[in-house]
């Protein structure tokens, strides 16, 4: 790619990053979200904690007399986007700064692929085997799966195009829901014979 053309598609996405977002009222009053992006960079810079935060500000994530007043719903799935515990374990609960480079990192990819994602959303698809269920495609997500899918849903909330729930995505979270039923199930059946057994005990 010459010079010129490389100059030219970077100040067209220089000049995307820099449209300006119209602000987003809570309901039902009071002003936006203190970390209610301003541009479109500012959008793709969002933390996850500040994600989490917007997702509850407007009533998403903690459903409420006017969640689904908006003009739009994130149908943010609290169990499905939740952030896993850090364990004593975890190189990031021993040192908080590979976190940050981790974000870092994100938000650079992010960044470098703005415009494709706007224009065809990336579908955020791994093999079964890196998986930790075969049979749901979104089960285990990585850290990045679970930030872009969270910024997809504030995006979609807040009126960016390019920002649909791609099919793989509603299918793996109806497959996560069965599988969290069907534990559910599993434990009561469990804990009802053992109820049993000691009954049958103690005739």
């Amino acid at each position: 790619m010459a010079p010129s053309t490389r100059n030219d598609t970077l100040s067209k996405k220089i000049e995307t990053l820099q449209l300006r977002l119209a602000p987003l009222v809570p309901l039902p009053s009071g002003p936006p979200h203190p970390s209610f992006p301003k541009t479109l960079m500012a959008f793709h810079l969002l933390t996850e904690d500040e994600l989490d935060s917007i997702a509850h500000y407007y009533h998403q994530s903690t459903p409420g007399p006017w969640t689904h007043h908006y003009p739009a719903n994130m149908n943010w799935d609290k169990d499905f986007l939740a952030k896993p515990k850090p364990t004593a374990t975890s190189p990031h609960a021993r040192r908080h700064s590979r976190q940050l480079s981790a974000d870092e990192n994100i938000w650079l990819e992010d960044l470098m692929k703005t415009v494709e994602d706007l224009q065809a959303p990336t579908t955020l698809l791994a093999s079964q085997s890196e998986r930790a269920s075969g049979s749901n495609a979104y089960a285990g997500l990585s850290e990045k799966e679970r930030i872009r899918i969270k910024r997809r849903k504030v995006g979609k909330f807040i009126g960016l195009v390019g920002m649909e729930t791609p099919v793989e995505e509603i299918a793996g979270r109806i497959q996560a829901s069965l599988d969290r039923a069907v534990e559910r199930s599993t434990e009561e059946l469990r804990r009802n014979e053992e109820v049993v057994l000691r009954r049958r005990k103690m005739v």
